[in-house]
C-alpha cells in the first residue's frame, strides 16, 4: 500500500549492539552475502567475487553510513591481505619517491588500497611483523644482506614484493632491474666534451655500509673520471649533507668559493633541484656558467627555474606504480618477473644543446 507522511518506511538494518558496525551489518544493509561486502571492503574489490561496479557501490555506501571500519589485523589474518602498499624508500627527501608515491597511491586507491611510506631503512623489521598486500624496496642493494632480507620476507610472509635492484634476479616476488651505472659513463662524457672538469655532487652515505665513495653510483663517476685520464678522482666527488635544504646551503658556499664547478653531475634529483636554486641564489648563468644535469628523474612540479637535464626512465612513475599495484591484487600462485628499465637522456636548460640534441 502507498506510503503516507507518518509512514517512514522499512528500517535500515541496524548495526549489532555492541554500537559497531560490523562487516555482517555492512552485509545486510546493502542486500549482499557476508563474503561479497568481505571482498569489496578487504582490498580485493577488482575480484569478480565482488560483484558489479553498482554491488561494490552500494556496499562502499553501507559501509560509509554506518562507519564501518574494517579490524585489519583480523581481515588479514582472515584474507592473507592487509589493505595496504608500503613503500619503503629510504628518505622524503627525493622527489623522485615523494612522485612516485603520489602515483602508487592514485592507482592503489582504484582497489580500494592504501598507501604507506617507510622513510628509513627499517623496511626488514616493519615488514617481518606487518600485513601488507605489496612492497616496494628501493635500498635493498646498499645495505647490509639486503637480497637475504627480501628473500626471507618472500619465504615467510605474505606480502607481494616488488624489489628495485641491480643485483637480484626474480624469484617469488618480482624485480625492477634499473641502474643508471652506463648512463652515468655517458653523462660525464657528455659534460667532459665541454669541460676540463667534471664533478660529482654527492650525498653524505656514512650511515651506508661503505659510505658514498663505496656506492655504485660514485663507482661508476670514478670510473669515468679515470677512463678520460681525469683526477685523482675522488677529489672530483664533492660531499655534502643528505638533504634538500643542506645540500642548497651546501651548494651556496660551494657555488660562491675559489674552487666554484663549472660542470657537475648530481647524484640525485633533489640535488640537481636544491643546486638549481642555489646558482640562481648567488646569480649564475645556467649552463654558461654552471652546467650540471641530474642522475634520475625529476618531477616537473619540483622545478623551479625551467627543467633540469636529467638520465632518466621514460615514464617511469607509471610504469613502476602499475608493477607495484598489479603485485598487490593478484598475487595468487604468481612467479616473479623480471622488469628492465633503460635510461636515456632528457634535456632541459641546465645543459648546452648539442647538435646530438637537437
Amino acid at each position: 500500500m502507498p506510503r503516507t507522511d507518518h509512514d517512514p518506511g522499512p528500517a535500515a538494518p541496524a548495526p549489532s549492539s555492541r554500537g559497531t558496525a560490523t562487516l555482517a551489518d555492512v552485509a545486510r544493509a546493502a542486500g549482499v552475502s557476508l563474503a561479497t561486502a568481505s571482498f569489496v571492503l578487504s582490498g580485493r574489490g577488482a575480484s569478480r567475487s565482488a560483484g558489479s561496479a553498482a554491488t561494490k557501490e552500494k556496499v562502499r555506501a553501507a559501509a560509509a553510513e554506518l562507519g564501518y571500519v574494517p579490524n585489519r589485523h583480523a581481515q588479514a589474518m582472515r584474507t592473507g591481505r592487509g589493505g595496504g602498499i608500503v613503500m619503503a624508500l629510504g628518505t622524503l627527501d627525493d622527489p623522485w619517491g615523494v612522485q612516485l608515491t603520489a602515483k602508487v597511491r592514485d592507482v592503489a586507491l582504484r582497489h580500494d588500497l592504501s598507501t604507506l611510506v617507510l622513510a628509513d631503512e627499517r623496511w626488514f623489521e616493519y615488514l617481518v611483523g606487518a600485513s601488507a598486500d605489496a612492497a616496494f624496496i628501493t635500498s635493498i642493494d646498499f645495505v647490509e644482506q639486503g637480497p637475504q632480507r627480501v628473500r626471507r620476507l618472500a619465504a615467510s610472509t605474505q606480502t607481494g614484493i616488488v624489489a628495485f635492484s641491480a643485483e637480484m634476479e626474480p624469484e617469488d616476488f618480482d624485480v625492477v632491474a634499473s641502474t643508471p651505472i652506463s648512463a652515468i659513463g655517458r653523462a660525464y662524457a657528455q659534460l667532459r666534451a665541454r669541460h676540463d672538469r667534471v664533478h660529482l655532487l654527492a650525498p653524505d652515505l656514512s650511515r651506508r655500509v661503505g659510505g658514498t665513495l663505496a656506492h655504485p653510483r660514485t663507482r661508476a663517476f670514478l670510473d669515468a673520471a679515470r677512463g678520460h685520464g681525469d683526477g685523482p678522482a675522488e677529489q672530483l666527488v664533492h660531499i655534502v649533507p643528505d638533504g634538500s635544504h643542506e645540500t642548497f646551503v651546501a651548494g651556496l658556499a660551494w657555488l660562491s668559493g675559489p674552487d666554484r664547478p663549472e660542470a657537475v653531475l648530481c647524484f640525485t634529483g633533489y640535488q640537481a633541484v636544491a643546486l638549481q636554486v642555489a646558482a640562481e641564489r648567488v646569480g649564475l648563468r645556467v649552463p654558461d656558467d654552471l652546467e650540471f644535469l641530474s642522475i634520475g628523474d625529476i618531477p616537473a612540479s619540483t622545478e623551479f627555474f625551467g627543467p633540469i637535464s636529467y638520465y632518466g626512465v621514460d615514464d617511469v612513475f607509471a610504469r613502476l606504480s602499475a608493477i607495484i599495484v598489479d603485485r598487490a591484487v593478484d598475487r595468487e600462485s604468481r612467479p616473479g618477473a623480471l622488469h628492465t628499465f633503460d635510461w636515456e637522456f632528457f634535456p632541459g636548460t641546465t645543459t648546452r644543446e648539442t647538435d646530438g640534441e637537437r
